[in-house]
């Protein structure tokens, strides 16, 4: 099977699913499927939102703990003392590392969604658009109001990694806790700057993956989906087996 009949065999004509497969560097890539297809942007818009952020405002300013909000999930601000600062630049890492909704509030606060929206549209993401933030009373139904595509995702990454100024935006997408869709079934060693996306029937990764000979822009963009922890393990097979067509290590 070529690169082209494994992104069909994942797709399988569902309009839900959305592919984008661009190379950066070795053998000449681009194959897509829905790219310009909408769907609920999720965790996928903190990438712009830390974008805008090192953009606009000064990255060394800090904040307290005691400043950020709470969230009745899981979230690593609880290990830090109420005391403890942390810079903007250190926030926005976290953030995308960890998907971390709280830290995700108070830089959208920051920033306004219009500057976001406004951020992906100079990357030439035209259908982005940031229409409601990350608190708990945003997480229900109105989580989906925010949409991007998944060539608007491919544009987004390919815009931070090359712009100097925005290299914390790789770096924390490098650094990504959460690995169980592009990275699944990679090497531990391969660098996977990416970012997931997740909300009921819903599982995006979008990602960047740095191999010995080739860079790969990967965006997987799935909504209506009846199993999204059978999803991720799906774009990790789709992917891995694609890094293998191009003659890369798996």
């Amino acid at each position: 099977m070529d690169i082209d009949g494994r992104i069909d065999s994942f797709v399988r004509n569902d309009p839900s699913r959305a592919v984008v497969l661009r190379s950066t560097r070795g053998r000449d890539l681009y194959t897509q499927r829905n790219a310009d297809r909408s769907f609920p942007a999720a965790s996928l818009m903190k990438v712009p939102l830390f974008i805008t952020l090192l953009e606009q405002l000064d990255a060394t300013q800090v904040v307290k703990r005691s400043d950020l909000g709470r969230t009745v999930y899981p979230s690593l601000l609880e290990v830090f003392d109420e005391k403890h600062e942390f810079t903007l630049s250190e926030l926005g890492g976290l953030m995308l590392a960890t998907s971390d909704n709280p830290i995700a509030a108070c830089l959208t606060d920051l920033v306004g969604m219009e500057a976001v929206t406004a951020t992906a549209a100079r990357a030439g993401a035209h259908h982005t658009h940031m229409r409601v933030g990350f608190t708990d009373d945003e997480l229900g139904l109105t989580a989906r109001s925010s949409i991007t595509t998944a060539n608007d995702m491919a544009l987004i990454l390919q815009y931070a990694a090359t712009q100097p100024k925005l290299q914390p935006v790789i770096k924390a997408l490098r650094n990504s806790m959460r690995n169980s869709r592009l990275p699944l079934r990679l090497p531990d060693d391969l660098h996977v700057a990416h970012k997931t996306g997740s909300l009921r029937g819903l599982a995006h990764d979008a990602g960047i993956l740095y191999g010995r000979d080739h860079t790969l822009i990967a965006v997987f963009l799935t909504e209506n989906q009846p199993d999204t922890a059978t999803v991720g393990i799906e774009i990790g097979d789709c992917i891995a087996d694609v890094w293998r067509l191009l003659g890369e290590p798996v």
